[in-house]
């Protein structure tokens, strides 16, 4: 009886140790289940700017490949007074205004990565302006032309979508305002008469040049500035710290966009000095734009003189600091104002 009983009791130590071993080997066990490695790829910044980064060639902002395959479009736009706002300035890469006959202005908006609904009042074609769009190799949009633009246009067999030769679903008017300032297009009105004109879709070009970042041009600084091209005609673009761009303004009212009612601002604004000349009745003028001149590059609230130099009529114009470096522009809206070289304009 007495050995039955240690038996029993050697027994239950010995499942007692058993239990304590295996408990003591339970909370020896990892408490997760030990995973594949992830590899994790730190890149260095050199590596990072190696890698191909698609940006507009007009505006150095980002884009895509597709889009930058398609063709720049350069519109005529409307700016006498009763043809304002205009709708379609707001997705534009760069704005060109000079001036027409009977001291008025007129823009040329060129547009790739934007694609207004909306595009207008459309005007009539001028020689000067077509120098700037064939810098593009843009197909060129408008409502007839002078003599010598017009002449121009078969000439250097510019890419040309006018109204006169196309019919109201590429063209059409809107009712809000009188004629001749109520002329209108869109985006994909414009690209549905290239193809029926089959104008080449993809083109090549020289390009102004970008910054990858935005950069400070160690300028002047300058918080206004004011180019009086005529009475009704007064422009001014004033800085905004915040967002870093000048805001646009006509005779003291904010510039808008008739769709989408935005201010219309510009990262970079260049002031082109040009000779005018008047050379007819009409009043008609020619600006001379293959050459070289004086200007202003202004941009985050800094201005510096410039050199802008055009070797031909197709050529690039191009923008240099005084010391002969080739300015690089900072990604964004660029408005370039073309004036007479005797205008004067007031920086504050």
């Amino acid at each position: 009886m007495f050995k039955k009983c240690n038996l029993a009791i050697l027994i239950i130590i010995g499942g007692i140790l058993f239990l304590g071993g295996c408990a003591k080997e339970e909370k020896e066990m990892p408490t997760s289940v030990e995973q594949e490695p992830q590899v994790v790829i730190d890149k260095s910044e050199n590596e990072i700017e190696k890698e191909e980064i698609i940006v507009s060639p007009i505006s150095g902002i980002d884009s895509d490949q597709e889009t930058i395959q398609k063709r720049p479009f350069a519109v005529m736009f409307d700016n006498q007074v009763k043809a304002r706002p205009q709708a379609g300035l707001d997705q534009a890469e760069i704005i060109y205004e000079m001036l027409a006959e009977g001291n008025i202005t007129r823009y040329m908006a060129i547009f790739l990565t934007g694609e207004p609904k909306l595009i207008g009042p459309v005007r009539s074609a001028r020689p000067y302006f077509i120098n700037k769009a064939m810098e593009y190799d843009a197909l060129y949009i408008h409502d007839g032309g002078s003599p010598q633009a017009l002449e121009d246009i078969v000439n250097f067999k510019i890419a040309d979508i006018s109204a006169q030769s196309r019919d109201q679903s590429i063209f059409w008017r809107k009712s809000h305002k009188s004629r001749p300032h109520n002329e209108y297009t869109s985006t994909n009105a414009i690209r549905k008469a290239a193809m029926q004109s089959r104008y080449r879709e993809q083109v090549t070009f020289d390009t102004l040049k970008f910054n990858k970042k935005d950069q400070s041009i160690g300028g002047d600084q300058l918080g206004k500035i004011v180019i009086p091209y005529s009475k009704d005609y007064k422009v001014s673009f004033v800085y905004d710290e915040d967002a870093m761009v000048f805001y646009r303004y006509i005779n003291d009212q904010k510039h808008l966009d008739e769709e989408s009612k935005k201010h219309l601002s510009a990262k970079n604004i260049m002031i082109q000095k040009v000779s005018t000349t008047v050379i007819d009745n009409e009043g008609r003028i020619e600006i001379q734009l293959v050459g070289k001149g004086q200007g202003l590059y202004i941009t985050n609230g800094q201005m510096k003189e410039v050199v802008w130099e055009k070797t031909s009529r197709r050529g690039i114009t191009k923008f240099f600091y005084e010391n002969g470096e080739e300015i690089d522009l900072n990604p964004g809206v660029t408005w370039m104002e073309v004036i007479p070289t005797n205008f004067e304009c007031s920086i504050q």
